[in-house]
């Protein structure tokens, strides 16, 4: 009887861990007709007629926020108790094996217990199709509209009210070797909350609305199981629709290169190198010509999961004094598994802002000192995570961030101690 009941417990249980778990990824990258088709197949949890339907529940930032605004400490900042819920769902309907359609919705709720004006549903809706034509070609289209309340870059003290509606479609060639071709054009605006920084007099959305129009082509080449190498590049034109913002209107070119590893496996992540001209519209501004990179590794072995990032890539800024700036990041990480159910994490980032323009600041004499402005952050992150079952644990940090500036009236920093789900122990 006790066996029974012990294995009618570990039915329930896995039946949870397959609502919660997070099968599905929207990977930035381009993926083939056939994976998509596959992975859709591998991944649904229960099927309603045609319809193929893949939930998942998630959990994360569980904890006391020991600076809620990123206040200055001679602002007594504010703290609070805060968590995350997350309702992410697919659902795919297959049209024999040559059209997919699909609907990916994220409805997630940010709850603080005493700052009522930070509670906000978040939502990310994404329909889109996949038609295979001729077994060769594939045309694809998608909707992507996100509605959140965030830090959307790192200049950011305040959560801001961000709204993001983008229109795309792409069309690709691939081989029976998941070699793939293709161009991709998309069509999006941002536009921000009516809300005014300190030591601003403009609100952001007169800074920052935009529409940003994108043309790219891109080539994959398998070159190990699941592993790819690429090369893409592209065109950009961004326009901003307040009048006093239009001497930021500007395009620029990229191509980089890389390898793309698979979600699972010993190696994973990204690894892309390249080079960007960013060309200002109006004369006498600062354009970017440079080297720029987003890079997120993690390797595998024995008790030791490493793991290493790079970035490099420009910004626009809603400070009046520089039209954008340069985000260079570098960061690392080691987990080692003391037990099969028990693992410890550290993880540090460092990451500058370096500004174009010239800012100026006051000094005490009363005088006006004119600068390059160079922002410094350093983010350490220490936990512990729990198995609760197979690959799924419950885990609990502590993040200290700080960024440092010679421009002092932005120096902050914050703690934050919260728990979480993870399903990748």
């Amino acid at each position: 009887m006790k066996k029974v009941s012990f294995k009618l417990f570990e039915g329930l249980i896995f039946l949870l861990v397959l609502l919660i778990f997070p099968r599905y990824v929207q990977a930035q990258s381009y993926i083939t007709f056939s994976r998509e088709l596959q992975a859709i197949i591998e991944s649904e949890l229960f099927r309603i007629g045609p319809f193929r339907i893949d939930p998942a529940f998630m959990l994360s930032d569980v904890g006391y926020d020991g600076n809620v605004y990123y206040q200055r400490e001679g602002d007594e900042p504010v703290t609070d108790y805060t968590a995350t819920f997350s309702l992410p769902v697919r659902v795919s309907v297959l049209v024999r094996d040559y059209l997919i359609l699909s609907l990916s919705e994220t409805p997630s709720y940010v709850y603080y217990m005493e700052q009522s004006r930070e509670r906000r549903w978040n939502n990310i809706f994404l329909p889109e199709f996949k038609l295979l034509l001729f077994r060769r070609f594939v045309l694809s289209g998608r909707y992507s509209g996100s509605n959140r309340r965030r830090r959307s870059h790192s200049e950011f003290d305040a959560r801001i009210n961000v709204v993001r509606k983008e229109y795309s479609g792409s069309f690709f060639y691939e081989t029976q070797r998941a070699t793939s071709l293709g161009v991709t054009a998309s069509s999006g605006n941002m536009v921000f909350e009516d809300y005014t920084l300190p030591g601003q007099d403009i609100p952001i959305s007169e800074i920052l609305n935009r529409r940003e129009q994108i043309i790219s082509g891109e080539f994959y080449y398998q070159i190990f199981p699941n592993s790819f190498f690429f090369l893409r590049g592209g065109y950009t034109d961004y326009k901003f629709e307040n009048l006093a913002s239009q001497d930021r209107n500007s395009f620029s070119y990229q191509a980089s290169t890389g390898l793309r590893f698979p979600l699972l496996g010993r190696i994973r992540g990204t690894f892309e190198l390249g080079y960007k001209k960013l060309f200002p519209r109006e004369e006498g501004r600062d354009g970017f010509s440079g080297l720029f990179g987003n890079t997120s590794l993690e390797w595998r072995m024995q008790r030791f999961t490493l793991r290493g990032r790079f970035g490099r890539d420009t910004r626009f800024s809603y400070w009046t004094d520089s039209m954008y700036y340069i985000d260079n990041n570098i960061g690392g990480g080691v987990s080692f598994y003391l037990t099969r159910f028990l693992r410890i994490d550290y993880n540090l980032l460092y990451q500058e802002g370096d500004y174009p323009g010239l800012f100026s600041e006051r000094q005490p004499d009363g005088s006006m000192k004119e600068f390059k402005r160079k922002d410094i952050y350093k983010t350490h992150t220490m936990g512990i995570v729990f198995r609760i079952f197979r690959d799924v644990g419950l885990g609990v940090n502590i993040n200290f961030w700080d960024r440092s500036s010679n421009y002092h009236i932005v120096e902050r920093d914050r703690f934050f101690v919260g728990g979480y789900l993870t399903y990748d122990f």
